[in-house]
């Protein structure tokens, strides 16, 4: 996939899609950071034991597979996800993520260090927001937003009506998302019998230091702690075979 090699444990892994979410101006979310080296990880490849790949069929959602022991992890992700992520607001990226335990010991599945490395960009990566703080982000930048527009129209009252309309359909969409993220996002949990799975959204910023416009086809590094291991998922946008990144000026 493109991704660095890592002297660790090979297994499997899968990968991630997001449908299409609409963010508001997130350009100031997480901290892009060097990938720290971790001995105890569990990395996804396609011949390996216990990994596999299901391609989208009606969903547009790539599935990439890994089990380990009692567990199993499920990595999602949109071939569509670099054309997508250009033309959102923000400029966000979005994997789904679900995990299964059927053991009797309790695996924590931590969310708030999972992270996404850009391989082409200088093998950054981004920490994944927090879902509660991406929904204040998105609502202070959607207030400030209207504070904006109100202000504009006072000087452009010829453009009211034009514009409320266009700040209806915004604060619609954003309210979706808010609902989405209250619902849908993946949070920390902890996988034992009363509750054996978790599955949600994790995000991350595609914006930063080292990190500009896209590429015609990406290769990404999904990482994030399950139990006592470091699970990596590598993938590539679009995957082989699928149709290159349309450009579209931001």
């Amino acid at each position: 996939m493109g991704a660095k090699a890592v002297p660790v444990k090979r297994l499997c892994g899968w990968r991630v899609t997001l449908g299409a979410v609409l963010v508001v101006s997130l350009a100031s979310a997480g901290w892009a950071k060097k990938k720290p080296h971790d001995d105890r990880t569990i990395l996804w490849q396609p011949s390996a034991a216990g990994c596999s790949l299901e391609l989208a069929k009606t969903d547009y959602l790539d599935r990439y597979l890994l089990r380990k022991g009692d567990w199993e992890i499920a990595l999602s992700v949109d071939a569509r996800e670099l054309t997508q992520s250009q033309r959102r607001a923000g400029h966000v990226v979005g994997v789904l993520l679900s995990v299964r335990n059927s053991g009797a010991t309790p695996v924590l599945v931590k969310q708030s260090a999972a992270s996404l490395e850009f391989v082409h960009h200088s093998q950054w990566q981004f920490s994944s927001w927090d879902p509660d703080n991406l929904a204040s982000h998105i609502q202070h930048q959607t207030d400030d937003l209207m504070t904006q527009t109100d202000k504009d129209l006072e000087h452009r009252p010829e453009k009211v009506e034009k514009n409320e309309d266009r700040l209806r359909e915004h604060q619609k969409l954003v309210s979706e998302m808010l609902d989405f993220l209250s619902t849908k996002a993946l949070k920390d949990a902890t996988l034992d019998a009363t509750t054996p799975e978790v599955s949600g959204w994790v995000f991350f910023p595609s914006r930063g230091k080292w990190v500009g416009g896209w590429k015609k086809q990406e290769d990404f590094v999904f990482r994030i702690p399950v139990g006592e291991w470091v699970v990596e998922f590598p993938f590539r946008l679009p995957p082989e075979g699928r149709p290159g990144l349309k450009e579209r000026p931001d």
